[in-house]
């Protein structure tokens, strides 16, 4: 069987990159690398989409317009609690004029919208609970052989999943780190002063930050050492520390339901080898901590589209080894710095040595005094100047 394009992965970033190039009048096949026999687990968790995130994907796919009533996030408050008796140091992001930085969405809903649109789009061909077999990558095509011995030929193939050791036939190397540290996924009601407003503090146990989705929703996510206390609490000693630690954002807090989940660092030296592309969490898994991790993949799926298309219309061929140079060498930049921003911006800001703590302040004071400087950390964070051109 043969395709234009293939990916392997039925995870957000997957689904969108379907639904692009879908759109952009290719033929896709998505190997789902889910059992569709099993019901899917409605996760509570949620992700940060920044604005400029939300207007491309809504832009693009038009039942996104369903989070057009989800509260903005206007305001980012970020406080460094340290060791001593000073006042915490605060920081505070704001959107410009009538904008606003992003929102947050829940992930299954996100996942729906995204299933909607790709049942509408008859050029995208689904292949259900699969492992493909990486047998030929080289700079004609990608051939593939499926577990139930389908053999699938395509030009360009997009690595979306880590559900196989396909990534390790890919000559990609890959940097991992496991940060020694489980992230709690708190969805809760409560009364929420502020729905536009999303908070994060750093303390000694760790970041734990707070997302309101909702006038009375939000999650909370706290990335805690795996030898913390506070992960063996009871569901109401819980409810009592979250409450104690963001007493001055909402109040009544009442847990509807808790996930675990292990904190690992990977980033890929490369995004492709010949043709294979990775895309989504495969390339850059990073730290939670600035809520970044989608838009790093929004962002590479927007430009790889892009240069795709590009290419295609001055008559290269769909899988051109300079696109895909091009496409690598354009991204490099932002996706180091938010994959080694965040991980050691998370070992910086949860430390419990005086002078990291005060150099920590120092810092986050010059950055709050500094109009300029809170300006360029808006327009990275929410991709501004990245979709200008789009």
């Amino acid at each position: 069987m043969k395709h234009e394009i293939t990916i392997f992965g039925y995870g957000i970033s997957a689904k969108i990159t379907s639904i692009l190039l879908a759109k952009s009048g290719f033929k896709v096949c998505l190997i789902s690398d889910q059992d569709q026999n099993q019901e899917r687990k409605d996760t509570n968790l949620v992700t940060f989409l920044s604005s400029n995130s939300f207007n491309y994907l809504t832009l693009m796919i038009p039942s996104m317009r369903l989070f057009n009533e989800t509260p903005a996030i206007q305001i980012i408050k970020c406080q460094l609690k340290n060791l001593s008796e000073k006042k915490p140091q605060l920081i505070e992001f704001k959107s410009e004029e009538e904008g606003n930085l992003g929102k947050i969405v829940k992930n299954s809903q996100l996942e729906n919208c995204l299933d909607i649109e790709i049942n509408q789009l008859q050029n995208i061909h689904i292949i259900n609970s699969n492992q493909p077999n990486l047998i030929k990558n080289s700079s004609d095509g990608v051939q593939l052989k499926l577990v139930n011995g389908e053999q699938i030929d395509t030009e360009i193939f997009i690595l979306s999943s880590t559900k196989s050791n396909v990534a390790e036939q890919t000559e990609v190397k890959f940097v991992k780190k496991d940060f020694g540290q489980k992230a709690l996924s708190i969805n809760i009601k409560g009364k929420i002063k502020n729905k536009n407003c999303a908070f994060q503090e750093f303390s000694s146990d760790g970041p734990i930050a707070l997302l309101p989705y909702s006038k009375d929703e939000a999650s909370i996510v706290w990335s805690l050492k795996n030898n913390s206390k506070i992960l063996q609490l009871t569901e109401e000693d819980l409810t009592q520390t979250i409450g104690n630690h963001l007493k001055e954002h909402i109040s009544s807090v009442k847990i509807q339901s808790i996930e675990k989940f292990n904190l690992q660092f990977v980033y890929a030296t490369n995004l492709f080898n010949k043709n294979t592309v990775l895309i989504g969490n495969i390339a850059h898994n990073i730290h939670p901590i600035a809520g970044q991790g989608l838009n790093l993949s929004i962002k590479d799926v927007a430009l790889l589209v892009k240069k795709i298309n590009k290419y295609k219309s001055l008559g290269y061929k769909l899988n051109d080894q300079t696109m895909l140079e091009e496409f690598e060498i354009e991204r490099k930049l932002d996706n180091v710095a938010y994959s080694f921003g965040t991980f050691s911006l998370n070992g910086i800001l949860s430390s419990n040595n005086k002078l990291i703590n005060y150099t920590a302040r120092k810092g986050l004071s010059l950055i709050e005094n500094n109009k300029y400087l809170k300006r360029l950390f808006v327009k990275s964070a929410t991709g501004e100047d990245f979709f200008k051109s789009f």
